[in-house]
């Protein structure tokens, strides 16, 4: 392709710039050639960037990345890396304009990218989504908040497109081995029998009563069996699967925000939509190697939860998937409450009951020991009580000295109960999917 048969023509002066020996190498270690040839890959750009966006408008004003966050004692590190505290160095509104200045340099990136795309510079582009992603990573290692389902599957998608040969049949097959996985996970009464929607007040969106039995099983065949027929040559059976998870996406969004069907509806119809083609046969040759990595770790990450004994499915320990992605699929609607008392003094508390939130022990005993026990002179009392899917309340911590506590991930943590020794505090009562006002876990 020439200089002027891009779009753009020879106006713009990323296109006058002669191709420099770096640029040549980039595009050949990043197989950006790859993206400049497919439409579907282009498009792809776009709804990464779109993710971006989404991402960073969500986190421009968030403290957990801030020093007034590391001063109130109210971050949270990742268990694999409770020293987070040394690379918060940012303050955001009213604190300072840092955070929010760094944000808008990422927010002029994107917008580069843009223009990038109407000029065709897909090496651009693709530098740009490099350069967006490492900061991405940035702040997500430096706090457990960011620690969503959302922010998995996108940068996972994103590694796919900037490192991987054979980009599009990985991005398509990633989507569907995705679904594939998450969907036995899904195996588990919750799920089967409609418990998280019945221990709801509101129920099932649009649905009638009695449907809660039926939709999610249909739902698991649908992303079990289904989602495989996405790369199916039969157009009849393709178009059919396609249809069904666009509405399954948007019945999704009723209850879980906006922001799921547009970046995951958008990735959706672009990877499987208007310019779906069925690859002739899967890469099995050595450049594939990275693609395929790719795709077992996830099947690892997902299936891992599905395999945890019961007690750690209560105390989130052992559990891979939950480290980098999200609670169990099977445990969608947690209600909990937390409290830190010295004598009879509460001195912090906190209640959870928006079914939207995942309920964390971690997270409540890491911000109560940041807060309290950077002078350990007092003993401070923790407790911690979790429902699951309307289940009883169980206290699955019960401990008198906060400030001794440590958590080792990946192991058991004694001072964390299991299902089966968690003494049984009462029920809970149906809760919804939205509880105005509260935006994110508060423990």
């Amino acid at each position: 392709m020439t200089t002027t048969d891009r779009i753009g023509g020879d106006t713009g002066i990323w296109t006058r710039l002669p191709t420099s020996d770096f640029l040549s190498l980039y595009r050949a270690v990043f197989r950006v050639d790859e993206i400049s040839r497919d439409t579907t890959l282009k498009w792809l750009s776009g709804a990464l960037l779109l993710g971006f966006h989404l991402t960073f408008f969500d986190w421009i004003y968030s403290y957990s990345t801030t020093v007034k966050a590391v001063t109130d004692g109210t971050y949270v590190c990742w268990p694999v890396f409770q020293s987070c505290k040394s690379l918060i160095f940012l303050s955001t509104l009213s604190e300072g304009y840092s955070q929010s200045i760094l944000y808008m340099g990422l927010f002029g990136l994107l917008a580069a990218a843009v223009y990038a795309i109407y000029l065709q510079r897909w090496d651009f582009v693709h530098l740009i989504i490099f350069v967006l992603l490492l900061f991405k990573i940035y702040f997500t290692a430096i706090s457990y908040d960011f620690k969503t389902n959302f922010n998995y599957l996108h940068s996972t998608l994103c590694f796919i497109y900037l490192f991987c040969p054979h980009k599009l049949f990985f991005a398509q097959l990633w989507w569907v081995a995705g679904s594939f996985v998450s969907a036995i996970a899904k195996i588990h009464p919750s799920w089967l029998l409609g418990q998280h929607y019945t221990s709801l007040k509101m129920g099932l969106a649009i649905f009638p009563n009695g449907s809660e039995a039926i939709l999610p099983s249909f739902v698991i065949l649908l992303q079990m069996l289904g989602a495989w027929l996405l790369m199916s040559s039969n157009r009849f059976a393709q178009r059919l699967v396609l249809s069904l998870f666009a509405l399954l996406y948007i019945h999704y969004g009723i209850q879980v925000g906006y922001r799921f069907p547009v970046v995951e509806l958008a990735v959706l119809l672009i990877l499987f939509g208007p310019w779906y083609e069925p690859c002739p046969r899967p890469p099995l040759t050595r450049s594939a190697i990275p693609g395929w990595s790719i795709i077992a770790a996830l099947a690892v990450l997902q299936l891992v939860p599905h395999l945890a004994q019961a007690g750690e499915r209560v105390t989130n320990e052992n559990n891979i998937a939950d480290i980098f992605g999200g609670p169990y699929l099977f445990e969608v609607n947690q209600q909990c409450a937390g409290e830190v008392r010295r004598g009879e003094q509460i001195v912090r508390s906190f209640e959870q009951a928006d079914a939207r939130f995942g309920c964390d022990p971690y997270r409540f005993w890491f911000r109560a020991k940041a807060s309290l026990c950077s002078a350990a002179s007092q003993k401070y009392q923790i407790t911690y009580r979790r429902s699951i899917n309307g289940n009883p309340f169980k206290e699955i911590v019960n401990e008198g000295d906060l400030c001794s506590l440590t958590y080792r991930p990946f192991v058991r943590n004694a001072w964390i109960k299991r299902e089966d020794e968690a003494p049984v505090l009462g029920r809970p009562v149906q809760n919804y999917v939205f509880t105005r006002g509260q935006r994110s876990p508060s423990g």
